[in-house]
Formats: C-alpha cells, sequence, structure tokens
C-alpha cells in the first residue's frame, strides 16, 4: 500500500489494545451461546449414553449483500459462477424495488419472470426471490419510499402522491408479504433536501412517519428498517442525526425494527476517513444506538481495492477483515450487507468497466468471478473461524452443554443402538435448553 492508502486505515488498522479486547471479548459474549441438550428415545424415554457431533451449517447473524446482479451476466456460465460464489459467503440478499425501475410505467410492476423491459441491474423481483429459496437465502426489500427514484408519473400532489404509495405498498404487501419479512421501509429521508433539489418528489414533511404506518398496516409481520446515509459517525451523543430522527420516530409510535447505517467509501467522504474509519468512533456511535433497544445493521458497504492506493486490493483485505471484527463483535449489530460484489457491475458505469462508480473497485470478486483477497478474508471469517464443530459425550442427568455461535447445526447422535442424523437451532433469541428426539 502506498502512503494515502497507509493514511486512510492509520486509525483502524493500528494496535489498540482497547479495540483488540471488544472484539474478542464482543465476539465471544455476543455471537455465542450456551446450548443444553437433552436426549429422548421414540418413545420418549431419557436416552442414557451418546456421542453427539455438532456441525454448525448456517449463521443466525445476517451476512449480505444486494442481488442486483442475478441473472444480468451476458451468458449462463457467468450466471451461475455468480450464484455460486454469492450463496457460498452470503446468506441475505437485497431484492431491489426501486419505484421508477420496477413500475416505469403506472399499474404494470416488473414483478414476473420476464418482465419488460429488461433494466440494467434491476431483475425482476420473483427471480430474485426464486434465487433466494434455491439457496436459503433471507431476502430484503429495499427500499418501499425513496425520494430518489420516484416515477416520471407520479402525482405531483402530496395527498395523491401518498395515496399512489399506499397503493404501491399494498401491493408488494400483497406479493410478498408471506415472503419477505425485511424491509428497508424509508431510504436516505436526511438527504431529501427538498428547498435545493430540482423537482423534489411531493412527500410530505412527515412523510416516513406515514410510510411507516403505511407498512406497519400492511405487513404487520415485517422487520421495518429506517435505512440513512448522512454522516452516521457525526456523533454528538443524544444529538446525533440519525439518532434523532430515530428517536423522532419511535416517539411518535412508529415500529421502528431496525437502523441501517450505509458505508459506501466514496471519493468525496475520505477526507472524514478519520471519523468512519476509527474505531474509537465506530464502538462510540454504535454503544450510542444501542440505546434505541433497535438492531443496527450496516445496510450498504463499499470498501474500495481504487488502483491509486499501491496495492489497493491488500488495502481492501485488511480493512475489510478489521471492520467486520468491530462490527460483528458490537451487541446493537444484525447484520452487514456488502454493496455490489463483483467489480465492474456498480451503479451510474458501463457493466465490466472500470469507469465511474466502477473506479472504486469495491467488489469481492474480479467482473470474471475470480475472488479478491478481501473475499477470502471474509470466506475465512464467516465459513471457518465464527463457524463452531464440537463434540459431547452425552450422559443423562448431567449437563450435556455446548458452545457455540448461534446458527444452525446438524447433529450426528451414536448410541448402542446405532447413528442418528438431526438438526437443532442455538439462537440468541431463543430457549437455550434444546430437547433432541431419536
Amino acid at each position: 500500500m502506498n502512503d494515502q492508502a497507509k493514511e486512510l486505515c492509520k486509525y483502524l488498522l493500528a494496535k489498540d489494545a482497547e479495540t483488540d479486547f471488544r472484539i474478542e471479548y464482543g465476539t465471544e459474549m455476543y455471537r455465542k451461546g450456551f446450548g443444553h441438550l437433552q436426549l429422548k428415545d421414540r418413545d420418549g424415554k431419557p436416552v442414557q449414553r451418546a456421542t453427539i457431533r455438532l456441525k454448525q451449517k448456517s449463521h443466525e447473524y445476517l451476512f449480505g449483500c444486494n442481488a442486483f446482479m442475478q441473472g444480468q451476466f451476458p451468458s449462463e456460465e457467468q450466471n451461475r459462477q455468480y450464484e455460486e460464489a454469492f450463496a457460498s459467503l452470503f446468506n441475505e440478499a437485497v431484492v431491489p424495488f426501486y419505484w421508477s425501475d420496477l413500475e416505469p410505467e403506472d399499474g404494470k410492476p416488473r414483478f414476473a419472470h420476464g418482465a419488460k423491459p429488461d433494466l440494467y441491474r434491476r431483475p425482476p423481483t420473483d427471480d430474485v426471490l426464486a434465487f433466494c429459496k434455491r439457496y436459503g437465502i433471507t431476502p430484503k426489500g429495499h427500499p418501499l419510499c425513496w425520494h430518489l427514484f420516484v416515477p416520471s408519473w407520479a402525482p405531483n400532489n402530496r395527498v395523491a402522491m401518498m395515496r399512489r404509495l399506499e397503493q404501491r405498498i399494498a401491493e408488494i404487501a400483497d406479493r410478498y408479504g408471506k415472503d419477505i419479512f425485511i424491509w428497508d421501509c424509508v431510504n436516505e429521508a436526511q438527504s431529501r433536501n427538498p428547498l435545493t433539489r430540482n423537482n423534489p418528489p411531493a412527500y410530505p414533511a412527515d412523510h416516513v412517519e406515514q410510510v411507516f404506518r403505511m407498512a406497519e398496516r400492511l405487513l404487520p409481520q415485517a422487520q421495518l428498517i429506517y435505512n440513512d446515509d448522512n454522516r452516521w459517525w457525526n456523533a454528538q451523543g443524544d444529538y446525533s442525526p440519525v439518532y434523532l430522527l430515530a428517536s423522532r420516530l419511535i416517539e411518535h409510535g412508529c415500529r421502528l425494527g431496525g437502523l441501517g447505517l450505509q458505508y459506501h467509501m466514496f471519493s468525496n467522504l475520505l477526507k472524514e476517513a478519520s471519523l468512519f474509519m476509527n474505531p474509537s468512533v465506530l464502538y462510540a456511535v454504535l454503544d450510542q444506538y444501542q440505546k434505541l433497544a433497535v438492531p443496527v445493521n450496516f445496510s450498504e458497504v463499499s470498501i474500495i481495492s481504487r488502483r491509486d492506493l499501491g496495492d489497493g486490493d491488500r488495502f481492501q483485505e485488511l480493512v475489510t477483515e478489521r471492520l467486520y471484527r468491530i462490527w460483528f463483535s458490537h451487541p446493537a449489530t444484525e447484520s452487514i450487507v456488502w454493496w455490489n460484489m463483483v467489480d465492474g457491475t456498480a451503479a451510474y458505469a458501463p457493466m465490466g468497466s472500470e469507469q465511474g462508480e466502477n473506479a472504486l473497485r469495491a467488489g469481492l470478486v474480479n467482473y470474471d468471478m475470480s475472488p479478491k483477497p478481501a473475499f477470502t478474508a471474509l470466506d475465512r471469517l464467516i465459513n471457518h473461524e465464527w463457524r463452531t464443530t464440537t463434540s459431547i459425550e452425552y450422559e443423562h442427568g448431567a449437563d450435556n452443554v455446548f458452545r457455540g455461535f448461534y446458527g444452525d447445526y446438524d447433529a450426528e447422535i451414536s448410541t448402542d443402538a446405532g447413528t442418528v442424523k438431526t438438526a437443532l437451532t442455538l439462537s440468541k433469541h431463543a430457549d437455550k435448553h434444546i430437547t433432541l428426539a431419536l
């Protein structure tokens, strides 16, 4: 890495005993738990002795990425490679619901497979959901409301606009309410700038609250998230801007189910790297947002590997691993979402090029689908270091306990009568006393 790269990450990668302690302690304390096992035979009688082998197969914590390139590559082989690389790392996928792209013509949403027109980075939502189901990936809808990507045909009247937006949300809820339970309800409201933006959409001043109330009624089982890009690292305690907006939603009785914090390393933001790439600031901000008692997700992560950083891939690898360790270790978080897995597929630039936003080289794999060092680092963390494989010599009447990362496990149980395979879940949000029937 050159001097520019070293300057950007000097706080993040500096040796710091407090940060190292919080990472180690937080990971052990908040991402793992004790499971207490009890075995019964098919007649409901206690099993006296057994050997139990446990292997974690998935995480409760959500490691995600947008799936905007699903089915978008020129060849079926490229699309297959994309899906396999995605599913090997991520258990959450962001499904695009940008209004102007989903419904370029009023009343004709592009939900179904084969929907026209074809739009780059906007696969039909049915296709992305089918991809999620094939690989057991949790879908997340993004977004229900944003002041950008409003269709040109939308009403230019506040009352009519909100009625039409409610119709949109109702149609989405009717089609996807039983499949998608995580939604970015409102996106980036603090950068709407209605007084200076040319021809802003006709949203009322309290549109965030209004949209949350619509979504609460139409998606009663969903987790509704407010997602923000507006310098959330501006840490002013209880007066931090994003904290104030989230507090207002809660005080007004909105069902705020989570807070999304974007982490795009765009060039205009790098002058503030001493804040958003500083562990002490990151922990302070998360400690502050934890007071809201709603989970935090780092919702759009773009960590650059620009060519002008000397060894940009090395910079991306080191920064990515350190940030993921910090975020994963904090009790306020429940999800991290990478933004654009493949280099050359960012917004507002030709596919496969290094023009525009693609010049950031913020993907985890190259355009030919070969993994970059940051992908390998995340694979090592998510699929190896942060997964549990263990065994128990079970005895009836003893405290047959194991400690592991929260998630789903395959269990192989051997007794004198033979070996049985089953499954169990160790959850942060459920009873840790688990009974397995053979």
